[in-house]
């Protein structure tokens, strides 16, 4: 008996988790929407998904028109979602998120369940559009060319990867992927990853990223810089003269610095060794480095 009630136990734990990955009878289906609007009707874009991935590319309108297309393959109920979805209030909500149905999947399910969004916007179009969210379950996220005064980019368990990013604030989150990051400029980046390392390069702005189980990499970093890990390697490339405050707990640190830099150095380690150049103390920028169980070298260039 006991057996035989274990048994159907494990087949209803493969029947939820059918259900949960696959979404139960529910067919899948291609599907392409288009939103058109005018140059100042979209004050904020939002997308959201459980498991399916996004590539959401922006670009340059060059008949003066402006356009949000998604295309893809989605179950019924997300199609159905998508094609009601308006342009309400200056805000685009689109809702990638499936129900749970009974059922098993149908072969084309195995079939790619990426989702590719282009953004179309003019000029005028692009300094309209004030807020960026795009977030996922359990999906990678892919985001190229976007221009927003705020952004927000989150998966839960998925990779994020942004490339040519110009906004005034924008806040990267993965609770367990990495995040990669090529040529951003705006005023602040915050980039958060429990459980993942964190790679940015070309960064014109004001910088905090933490990672409590994974190495954080700033590359041609121009401006602050305020990075921590828990047990990761960090390593930073400066381009200015700014300072630096890094903490790392069990992990070594290398910051390069470039000639020009005049400030001083606060650099301490329990367990490590410490190379530094020469300070010459020209001016009140600081690079302040504390590690627990790593070694710390700093560079000049």
């Amino acid at each position: 008996m006991r057996k035989f009630v274990g048994f159907i136990l494990v087949m209803v734990g493969i029947l939820v988790f059918v259900q949960y990955q696959f979404g139960g009878s529910r067919k899948s289906e291609d599907y392409d929407r288009t939103w058109t609007f005018d140059n100042k009707e979209m004050h904020e874009l939002k997308i959201a998904t459980d498991s399916m991935g996004l590539d959401v590319k922006f670009v340059k309108s060059t008949d003066g028109s402006n356009s949000v297309r998604i295309a893809g393959r989605a179950k019924e109920d997300i199609v159905d979602k998508i094609k009601s979805t308006e342009l309400e209030g200056g805000q685009l909500d689109i809702d990638l998120n499936g129900k749970w149905h009974i059922g098993f999947p149908s072969f084309s399910d195995f079939r790619s369940s990426n989702q590719i969004v282009t953004v179309t916007l003019t000029d005028e179009a692009a300094k309209a559009l004030e807020t960026l969210n795009i977030s996922g379950d359990s999906s990678s996220l892919s985001v190229t060319g976007a221009s927003a005064l705020n952004g927000s980019i989150k998966s839960d368990s998925g990779s994020i990867r942004l490339e040519n990013y110009e906004g005034k604030a924008l806040s990267v989150r993965s609770d367990s992927g990495s995040i990669k990051l090529n040529d951003y400029q705006g005023d602040t980046l915050s980039m958060k990853s429990d459980s993942g390392s964190i790679r940015a390069e070309n960064v014109r702005s004001e910088v905090k990223a933490s990672s409590d189980s994974g190495s954080i990499t700033i590359e041609r970093l121009q401006g602050t810089a305020e990075l921590s890990s828990d047990s990761g390697h960090i390593e930073l490339v400066k381009e200015d003269s700014t300072g630096a405050n890094v903490k790392s707990d069990s992990g070594s640190v290398r910051i390069e610095v470039p000639v020009s830099y005049g400030g001083t150095y606060d650099l301490k380690s329990d367990s490590g060794s410490i190379r530094k150049p020469d300070q010459h103390g020209t001016s009140s920028e600081v690079i302040k480095v504390r590690t627990d169980s790593g070694s710390i070298r700093v560079e000049q260039q």
